[in-house]
């Protein structure tokens, strides 16, 4: 078994899970919590390391430890919102320097599984905002340890930006102040399937609201966990 660990990205809630469109899905753990951050992530690991004798994972992570605190600004429900995501333990390191001995705490526990990390995804699909500029420092760094530690790095961040540059839409739209929409999008896109249709209204290419994918987006990634996986 392949455990997969992640946020909402993996978990597909809203939007559409990357295992919809992996080969032997049978061989994969969706372990993605929506709004789960590096720090809740490690915690979890621990847990699963002491109860599971799986030895192959994917990380997913690092989305909310930047996504978090922006939308905590944008209004008094997401600052709600964030404040009991910290007490159920999913708490966003927001400097960088943390963040980097944080994951390689993380990085050193697994060393003896096959592992494989995928990029933080775009956060909004102008890929030169400000917090897509925060998504690249983190990124970077990222991909430094997985060098460090001979890690496959998964770039799906590079290849979303690939397409959003391909494409002749442009956008800011990103997740709404007004968590009502989440849940909304998470009947429409996850339960209903209507991503595509939520994406282009909004004007976006791989994602229904700046973050989590649509069917573009998610096939993109299961495509290449797929053939970076066992390469």
């Amino acid at each position: 078994m392949i455990a997969c660990f992640g946020d909402s990205i993996t978990a597909g809630i809203p939007g559409v899970s990357y295992f919809r469109y992996l080969e032997s899905k049978e061989k994969y753990r969706n372990l993605g919590v929506g709004g789960d951050t590096l720090f809740g992530l490690s915690k979890r690991v621990d847990k699963f390391l002491s109860e599971s004798s799986c030895d192959e994972m994917i990380i997913q992570i690092g989305a909310n430890d930047i996504l978090l605190p922006f939308l905590k600004q944008r209004s008094r429900i997401w600052d709600k919102i964030t404040y009991r995501l910290n007490l159920r333990g999913s708490v966003p390191i927001n400097n960088i320097e943390t963040f980097i001995k944080k994951f390689e705490i993380l990085i050193k526990k697994i060393l003896d599984f096959k592992i494989r990390v995928i990029s933080i995804p775009c956060i909004g699909e102008n890929v030169e905002s400000d917090l897509n500029k925060k998504v690249d420092i983190y990124n970077e760094a990222i991909y430094n340890l997985c060098n460090k530690y001979n890690i496959k790095y998964i770039d799906f961040n590079k290849w979303q930006k690939g397409i959003i540059r391909q494409s002749d839409i442009e956008s800011e739209y990103i997740i709404s102040k007004y968590f009502i929409k989440i849940l909304i999008d998470t009947i429409l896109t996850t339960y209903l399937g209507f991503s595509k249709y939520i994406s282009q209204k909004r004007k976006l290419v791989v994602t229904v609201d700046g973050v989590h994918l649509n069917k573009l987006g998610a096939k993109g990634l299961a495509e290449l966990i797929t053939t970076e996986y066992f390469n």
